[in-house]
């Protein structure tokens, strides 16, 4: 989605210090991360087969495309220099007879003649760039947290790159390190190396995401024992936690999980008895929603901006009303006396996160718009937006009524 091409980047310079920690990890550490993202780039049932094979095959997996799961094949290249037409070629004949799509993810970006070939080609590929890459960090909290010193800014979690080299040193006993040097033209030398079941973990971040669970509650259920990891490693005084990726199913049915909707219908239910739900800690999911119908086009879109304004303005009529819905450690006690940047960082950790995972809602923080997802938006009615509406206000009266008890 480009809006506006015109805009610069959010976080430009976080941008970069993510891809040169992309850059700087070591070959095993990235192959870990880039198993864990593809859980964020919108795949389900993901497998990594192959370990960055020259033309090869890296992982396979499910690509979500509304109500439809489209099997594609995946390579993974981390190049300095831009993808060449070869490289495209090679890939298109290790798909060819097994998969009729396949998704290309360079940390670097693509010659116009590997782009070419790569959106005319059958099999039909599609293409992730390291800019795409590092965007989707920023949108989904991956390798930044907000800084120390400025409230505006990010800066670069350590914890999230080292747990990928804690990971490669848990494993080191079962697979050998293999190193990637970069040559100018961009290819790199490289042994492909069949992985195990056993082998293939991921971390507990791409576990929640796959769940579509807050990873928070994921790691409440491995701290009270009621989730096992099958390995954990100390790094940056912080346990991490791993799991076997053929587990994500029979974790889901463990617990009870709903699994991915698989029709519009399912996807519009799923949302609604979301929207509603009282399960509440704070005021802010019920008071984000009722902003966003406020504020939503015709394309089911709203600029977080304009979001901001909205979600301040109900917080500050409440207090005049003498009926404030905070009133003690939180943000929105003082409305009025915080930045717009910390109330969009608050709706994006807390009541939004929660409606991203779930992908509910879609968020481009270049362009600064949320989106509901179009299955959901075409299903919509309004007297079913209404009657969410009328569900908010009524969570925020009982929300009112628990604090006061």
């Amino acid at each position: 989605m480009s809006l506006n091409a015109s805009l610069p980047p959010v976080h430009p310079d976080i941008r970069r210090e993510l891809k040169h920690q992309l850059l700087s990890m070591s070959a095993r550490s990235f192959e870990f991360f880039a198993g864990d993202f593809l859980v964020y780039a919108g795949l389900e049932a993901v497998s990594v087969t192959r370990y960055i094979g020259d033309g090869g095959i890296d992982a396979l997996g499910n690509l979500v495309a509304g109500q439809f799961r489209i099997p594609i094949g995946i390579q993974v290249k981390r190049h300095r220099s831009n993808v060449q037409r070869p490289d495209i070629d090679r890939f298109i004949g290790a798909l060819s007879g097994r998969f009729s799509d396949g998704m290309f993810m360079t940390t670097a970006s693509y010659a116009p003649s590997a782009l070419q070939k790569a959106s005319s080609s059958i099999p039909r590929i599609l293409t992730l760039n390291g800019d795409q890459i590092v965007s989707m960090m920023v949108e989904h909290h991956l390798g930044v947290k907000p800084s120390t010193f400025d409230a505006q800014k990010l800066d670069i979690d350590p914890d999230y790159f080292s747990a990928f080299e804690s990971m490669r040193r848990l494993l080191v006993g079962h697979l050998a390190e293999n190193t990637q040097n970069y040559v100018p033209n961009g290819t790199s030398e490289t042994q492909s190396i069949d992985l195990k079941p056993e082998e293939d973990l991921i971390s507990l971040n791409a576990l929640g995401y796959a769940l579509r669970v807050d990873p928070a509650r994921v790691r409440r259920w491995v701290e009270q024992e009621a989730l096992q990891p099958d390995a954990t490693q100390a790094s940056g005084g912080r346990a991490n936690y791993y799991f076997r990726r053929d587990r994500i199913e029979l974790i889901r049915q463990r617990f009870g999980l709903l699994s991915t909707p698989t029709s519009s219908d399912e996807w519009k239910q799923e949302f609604l008895d979301f929207a509603k739900s009282r399960n509440l800690s704070r005021s802010y999911k019920p008071v984000m929603i009722k902003a966003f119908f406020q504020l939503v086009d015709r394309e089911g879109k709203v600029q977080i901006d304009d979001l901001v304004r909205i979600f301040r303005d109900h917080y500050v009529q409440q207090i005049r009303a003498g009926q404030p819905l905070e009133q003690s450690s939180s943000l929105m006690v003082d409305p009025l006396g915080v930045s717009d940047q910390a109330i969009k960082r608050l709706i994006i950790t807390n009541p939004l996160e929660r409606f991203l995972i779930k992908n509910f809602i879609v968020y481009d923080p270049d362009e600064g718009i949320l989106q509901i997802a179009p299955q959901l938006w075409r299903e919509l009615h309004h007297y079913e937006v209404m009657d969410t509406l009328k569900h908010a206000d009524e969570q925020l009266r009982y929300y009112i009524s628990r604090q006061r008890t």
